[in-house]
């Protein structure tokens, strides 16, 4: 009977199931509670589905001859046999960390080594059993372990193929359900030695779940063993690899673990997921180096198409060459300039009124750039946040276009948004490098004083700067990192901030820059805003895709994330995600449960921005679009101020 999944608990593993993840502990606590403790913690942090231990009856396993007689027997058991006996951990214990284990919510596994101790974990009732390598031919323990119906898991480690088809047969001629773990048990294993595609070998042979127990040092083998299909992911965890003890040299550190976890759910994604969108960072591409159709001379409205009109120069960022075809003998919808993008919008014949649907909630703003903030202003916005690049801060503000809109943009709140490059390097307030670290409070000084100086043109009320504060890298490289948080606020302080206000922006796990996916360290954990806020007096911009993700990837509540930065909150970026990498995505394409968010800032009166990724290009066609979406979902969330202010629109 072929069997390609099997069932953990309430957890399906197998084909076109998330990777089922083990922190292998088994005997690096070193017989001290505290330790397996700290170690099943570090396990729920990093997102692991199971912690798993080893329990040895070991006058059941080993000859009295090895026990009481180690100047007789060969080396390596006059050095485990004593650290056998010193870290064994007892049935109490035992039952001790299997109450702690469904206390911090993750599931308990352990190997037994005999039938005595396997007895004592079949009356802790645990989920499935673990085989180890050395126990893969021993039918007299597996028989037993057979008996408890529950899903055996078995390392393949020292065994022929012959050994493992004998095994195999014997279980299937029994019904049990099983799983099998390529492993090398060599500790640890060079990759040279690893032996992967033994993986896929086995996957078409046994047709049965295949994971991967590795004894490799770091997390590359166990990265690639997910590509390859494994479904099952064990490796050894410590809190410190000099620890006394077989296994610690070959155990990943926490923020190791970490990484592993978060490197395989991104696999599974990558081998998954087959939906048809583009990630954030091909927008940026596509926008630089694909082509738009344009006007190749000026065309009047309701003047008809003709293909020498029109050509493709990029930007990327309207109407595709493909597209040509249908656009030429159209009547133009409007009048065009010489190099004017045409939009997916220009084919449609419609009137493409004005007017927007605007949830009932805070005050609605766009965001803008220097060159088009005027498009925005037939929608009747509450504010307008101003995206700088780093070249807009070396120039005098447009004052003379500023002068043309002045009585409309009296009623406007002004929010700035910071660059986010400083030329060809990040923004980046916990630089190592000096120089860096200098221009980056430079140009923030260059924002605020600019700010100050646009501010006049303004309602009249203090302007929100939104800044990053860097900290990132390229993907797991940290070493550009360097995070002092008493460094970082005395760079904040000795700001002449000229009247504005800072709003630091929460941040993703995983940004995109320069067209591609880097590593975010900083400024992603509420309480690191929040100590940031308590320690300066400024406040927080909450970006809801960066939270969104950043509650993925850490494992904790989106409503207790955002309600604990709530107190800090000015002014909100409101988009959706997808995982840990989707930022910006359309409302209602992601995983954001926005009506959740709704109930928890319902009565928030501060300024928001629907930031939707490229969402002010075409007059604001993405934004509008989420405008939309907002409303008619959530249109019976009002808020308290929102019906105040309509009740006097003074």
């Amino acid at each position: 009977m072929r069997q390609t999944t099997i069932r953990i608990g309430d957890r399906s593993v197998g084909n076109d199931h998330p990777v089922y993840i083990i922190a292998e502990i088994g005997i690096n606590h070193n017989g001290d509670m505290h330790i397996v403790k700290r170690l099943i913690d570090v396990a729920v942090e990093a997102g692991c589905d199971a912690v798993k231990f080893q329990k040895r009856h070991l006058k059941s396993i080993y000859t009295t001859n090895v026990l009481t007689n180690l100047n007789h027997c060969e080396q390596a058991f006059q050095y485990i046999i004593p650290i056998l006996n010193l870290y064994e951990l007892s049935p109490e214990q035992m039952w001790e960390i299997k109450r702690y284990c469904d206390e911090v919510g993750i599931v308990f596994l352990c190997t037994p080594f005999d039938p005595h101790s396997a007895a004592l974990l079949q009356s802790m009732n645990i989920p499935a059993f673990k085989v180890a390598s050395a126990d893969l031919t021993n039918f007299e323990l597996i028989d037993e372990l057979v008996t408890f119906q529950k899903p055996l898991l078995l390392s393949t480690g020292m065994s022929l193929e012959s050994e493992i088809d004998c095994t195999v047969e014997h279980l299937r001629k029994r019904d049990a359900q099983f799983a099998l773990l390529h492993c090398v048990s060599a500790y640890p294993v060079d990759p040279r030695d690893a032996k992967l595609r033994r993986i896929t070998h086995m996957i078409d042979k046994y047709q049965v779940p295949v994971g991967y127990s590795g004894h490799d040092i770091g997390t590359a083998l166990s990265i690639v063993a997910t590509t390859l299909g494994c479904c099952i992911i064990e490796k050894h965890i410590t809190l410190d690899r000099e620890m006394r003890g077989p296994d610690h040299k070959i155990s990943l550190l926490p923020e190791e673990l970490k990484r592993l976890v978060a490197s395989v759910r991104e696999c599974e994604e990558a081998i998954l997921d087959v939906r048809d969108h583009i990630l954030p960072g091909e927008v940026l591409n596509k926008m630089v180096f694909r082509k738009s159709v344009v006007a190749l001379k000026p065309i009047k409205k309701g003047e008809r198409i003709e293909r020498a009109m029109v050509g493709v120069k990029s930007p990327g960022i309207g109407l595709s060459g493909q597209r040509m075809p249908e656009l030429v003998g159209k009547v133009a919808p409007r009048d065009f300039e010489k190099d004017a993008i045409f939009y997916e919008s220009d084919l449609v014949d419609d009137n493409r009124g004005m007017a927007v649907a605007t949830p009932n909630w805070g005050r609605l703003g766009f965001v803008v750039r220097y060159h088009d903030f005027e498009t925005a202003l037939p929608y009747a916005p509450e504010a307008l946040e101003f995206h700088l690049t780093y070249n807009d801060t070396l120039l005098e503000a447009p004052h003379q276009k500023l002068n043309d809109f002045r009585q409309e943009l009296s009623r406007i709140a002004l929010r700035v948004h910071c660059c986010e490059y400083i030329g060809e390097n990040l923004f980046d307030l916990c630089s190592k490098y000096p120089d860096i670290l200098a221009r980056s409070r430079a140009t923030l000084q260059r924002v605020i004083d600019l700010t100050a100086e646009l501010s006049g043109y303004f309602k009249p009320e203090i302007p929100l700067i939104v800044f990053n504060v860097g900290a990132m890298s390229l993907r797991n490289d940290f070493r550009d990192v360097q995070i002092d948080p008493d460094a970082f606020h005395a760079i904040i302080k000795s700001l002449d901030l000229r009247n504005t206000h800072l709003v630091a922006q929460n941040m993703p796990p995983n940004p995109w820059y320069f067209g591609g996916q880097w590593k975010g360290h900083y400024f992603i954990k509420a309480e690191e805003l929040i100590a940031f806020c308590e320690a300066t007096g400024q406040s927080v911009c909450l970006d809801l895709s960066h939270a969104q993700m950043a509650c993925t990837y850490m494992h904790v509540s989106f409503a207790e994330y955002i309600k604990k930065l709530k107190p800090y909150v000015k002014h909100v970026h409101v988009a959706d995600a997808r995982g840990i990498e989707g930022e910006g995505v359309q409302i209602g394409t992601g995983d954001i449960d926005f009506e959740q968010f709704f109930q928890v800032y319902r009565d928030y009166g501060e300024t928001w921005v629907p930031e939707i990724w490229q969402g002010h290009i075409n007059r604001h066609e993405a934004a509008r679009l989420a405008l939309t979406k907002l409303t008619g979902m959530y249109a019976n969330v009002p808020s308290r101020a929102w019906e105040a202010r309509r009740a006097n629109p003074t």
